[in-house]
């Protein structure tokens, strides 16, 4: 039996499969923040003096907040905290909620930015998340033992690009399902590109149709089973390509590190 965990309620229950067979996508279905309380806006600013929408990430307890660590590196070269943002409470990437600092950023310590290994990071703001039920609240989590089976379906969620043809991110809040891709055939795809899908990702999209899935701007937002987080978005090949699906990290191995670098002082 796969467990939700809730690093703020700290409470257990079972998990399950969902599926909705009405989902259209053409960049996927607008949702409010109600939908998904937990959901943020990470902006940066490049030096600009604007923030501007980068990715994705899940409230975790009042002042951590879960995403990819590839999201905080340019090369290989770490970004300053200072230079990012959290927005919640809105399913606007560019207005409404509230805006908090983040004040540390600590990526996996296996993290390579070539390889895209142990993709996951947890960020901290300098002030506590303000909770409010409905709107802001913290995400669950699976337990460790959590599967993926082939074709299974998920729920991916961010502000990201809505077509491979507009790089532009979506101002709101968007969702869609996607499928568990065969990881044989999502490494031999990708071994064409000459990257290598490692035992702790997931593939997740619609294989050789595409028009689903998860592209620019979603990178560190989460990949939802049951509304509880079973990933984190990496990175993927194009946007919503049916040749190469989305690159996910699995959240169930990092599960006892994400806890704890929550958690921590």
């Amino acid at each position: 039996m796969n467990s939700i965990i809730t690093l703020f309620f700290l409470y257990v229950s079972a998990v399950s499969a969902t599926d909705d067979p009405s989902q259209r996508i053409g960049g996927g279905t607008l949702v409010p923040i109600t939908s998904y309380p937990f959901a943020t806006a990470l902006l940066n600013n490049p030096g600009s003096g604007v923030f501007t929408h980068r990715c994705g990430g899940s409230i975790l307890t009042r002042n951590a907040i879960l995403s990819a660590a590839s999201c905080f590196y340019t090369g290989n070269n770490a970004h300053d905290a200072v230079l990012w943002r959290a927005r919640v409470g809105s399913a606007y990437s560019n207005s409404g909620g509230t805006m908090y600092i983040i004040s540390r950023i600590t990526p996996h310590t296996g993290f390579s930015p070539t390889t895209r290994a142990n993709d996951i990071a947890i960020l901290r703001t300098r002030f506590n998340i303000q909770f409010e039920a409905g709107l802001v609240e913290a995400a669950g989590l699976v337990g460790r033992t959590y599967t993926f089976s082939n074709d299974q379906a998920v729920e991916a969620i961010g502000w990201g690009a809505v077509s491979s043809t507009d790089p532009t991110s979506s101002v709101q809040l968007r969702r869609t399902v996607i499928w568990v891709v065969d990881q044989q055939i999502c490494s031999n795809r990708y071994s064409e590109l000459g990257f290598t899908v490692a035992s702790d990702m997931v593939c997740l999209g619609w294989l050789d149709v595409g028009v689903r899935g998860q592209c620019q701007g979603d990178n560190g937002s989460p990949i939802l089973d049951n509304g509880a987080v079973v990933g984190v978005f990496s990175w993927a090949e194009g946007c919503a390509l049916g040749r190469y699906p989305g690159i996910n990290t699995r959240l169930s191995p990092y599960l006892q590190w994400v806890v704890s670098t929550a958690t921590a002082a």
